[in-house]
């Protein structure tokens, strides 16, 4: 119950200061390209930060990281006031990225070898978003949103004060920060996951634009936004007994569905359709990509940890991918240039705004995680990195 309430916590406290970082970044002078940037810079912190931790999960005592983790996250999302520009709000959001990499890997090590449904703790993370995205809506006002995120984090470093002083059962280790071994001997689950969330963070780092533009008011942004969580809080639960690779082919396709499905929108409230599909891909990527890992790896803290890495280091590449798309396409350019190559039959394919186009890029990112998986396969048997 304690675990939990710490999932539902943190989970919630980062969702709703991330839900309208790109209005407020926006609202602070920012450029398409910028908003990209400052997404970018939380998920470089974000994939350093566990990356680092990832590996140390396995070597130093549990409770340790969360202290340093939701002290700091205490600290960082509560900065997010401060914000003043862009430069500064980069800054800032950094930090928290920082933050929040250093608890993930070891808190879901802790949940394994207490023998809990990896499910059912997962699901408490997007239940946390959709509380997250819906408390964001209802409250609408950027120092109350970021005061409470940091209040949350408080409440799960106290929570924690009252957890047992258990071992990570496993190999236990001196973190070697710099080895490649799990990498290269799970590349097929991190690579396909990190092209995936390429896609997604590409979408999500100006999907609130995008349904600002549509005629959504900041409330009806929070009310769509925690559809998706909502409904995997109920999928993930029940993903325990089907085969991991199975999930994850499912959940690739269903991706690339979804980001299609969300391109021909013509008012806010058609996003609905494609929030349902997200929620499936995601709950079947993630509880079968995760379940993957910790099944058939030794070093299961490092395994699970890195996955947060890749989904990190995509956050990188997606925000810039996303908000550059939205600066610079330019659909009469594209137009004249597929006329100029006698591609003219393809113009029916061609998206019509730049948000339209960002859709279209999650939807091909998702295929190729999709092309990843079905050329590699996974081996499924235990492995042990030297």
């Amino acid at each position: 119950m304690r675990l939990n309430a710490i999932q539902l916590f943190i989970n919630t406290a980062v969702m709703m200061s991330n839900l309208f970082i790109p209005v407020l970044a926006q609202n602070l002078g920012a450029s398409g390209t910028e908003i990209g940037i400052i997404g970018a810079v939380y998920g470089a912190a974000l994939f350093i930060s566990t990356y680092i931790f990832s590996r140390a999960a396995d070597s130093y005592s549990p409770k340790t990281l969360l202290y340093a983790g939701f002290v700091s996250a205490t600290v960082t999302f509560f900065l997010q006031v401060f914000a003043y520009d862009p430069l500064s709000l980069a800054i800032i959001r950094a930090l928290a990225g920082f933050s929040v990499g250093i608890y993930p890997a070891v808190l879901m090590l802790y949940v394994y070898n207490l023998k809990r449904s990896i499910g059912k703790f997962s699901s408490f993370m997007p239940l946390g978003w959709a509380v997250g995205n819906l408390l964001a809506g209802i409250i609408a006002v950027y120092w109350q949103i970021f005061s409470i995120a940091s209040i949350l984090f408080a409440a799960s470093f106290l929570i924690t004060l009252t957890m047992p002083d258990a071992k990570v059962s496993g190999t236990k280790k001196k973190a070697d920060y710099f080895s490649r071994d799990i990498l290269k001997k799970n590349w097929n689950i991190y690579f396909g996951f990190f092209l995936r969330q390429i896609g997604a963070n590409n979408v999500w780092v100006i999907f609130p634009l995008y349904l600002v533009s549509l005629g959504a008011s900041d409330f009806w942004v929070g009310v769509i936004y925690s559809l998706n969580p909502t409904l995997q809080f109920f999928i993930m639960r029940r993903l325990d007994s089907y085969k991991t690779t199975s999930l994850i082919h499912a959940g690739d396709l269903l991706s690339a569905a979804a980001f299609i499905v969300l391109i021909p929108l013509t008012i806010y409230y058609q996003a609905v359709a494609g929030m349902v599909l997200i929620a499936f891909s995601y709950s079947f990527l993630y509880v079968g990509s995760m379940r993957e890992l910790i099944e058939t790896n030794e070093e299961k803290g490092a395994a699970a940890g890195l996955l947060n890495s890749s989904i990190a280091f995509a956050t990188i590449i997606g925000s810039l991918v996303g908000g550059a798309i939205l600066e610079y396409y330019d659909y009469a350019a594209v137009v004249k240039a597929l006329a100029f190559f006698g591609l003219h039959r393809l113009l029916w394919l061609l998206p019509t705004t730049p948000f339209k186009a960002v859709m279209a890029a999650g939807a091909f990112f998702a295929l190729l995680s999709y092309a990843v998986m079905q050329l590699t396969g996974s081996s499924g048997k235990p492995q042990k990195s030297s």
